[in-house]
């Protein structure tokens, strides 16, 4: 079982993720993104009830990773104004900061594969 704080922090994460999802409502291509949040919802939801698979966790990362990495470049062209604001300024705001949400989500798919692998032994 992980630990308590762990199942908190993957309550928190999922959260997050939720959130992230609700608000794609408004996006231009809002299934998509609704989907991959949706994704990494579901997967903290489960590791918050204390279970953590591991091959779920890593074909999640590996998605999370690939995309993020399509579109990482768009965050070298980014606007500021792009993060310091919940609401969308700008259409070409929308590519820096989903890749920052795929970079979350990566980075805690990692974590929750890691988590899943010491489960196994």
């Amino acid at each position: 079982m992980p630990s308590r704080g762990f199942r908190i922090g993957a309550g928190v994460m999922c959260a997050l993720f939720v959130a992230s999802a609700v608000v794609q409502w408004n996006d231009p291509d809002p299934l998509v993104w609704i989907g991959l949040y949706g994704l990494a919802a579901v997967l903290a939801a489960v590791a918050a009830s204390g279970r953590v698979p591991f091959v779920p966790n890593l074909a999640a990362f590996v998605l999370f990773t690939i995309l993020t990495a399509l579109w990482i470049p768009s965050l070298a062209t980014a606007r500021p104004e792009a993060f310091t604001s919940i609401q969308m300024q700008a259409s070409r705001d929308e590519e820096p900061r989903e890749t920052v949400g795929l970079a979350l989500a990566a980075i805690w798919s990692l974590v929750q594969s890691r988590v899943g692998w010491s489960q196994r032994r």
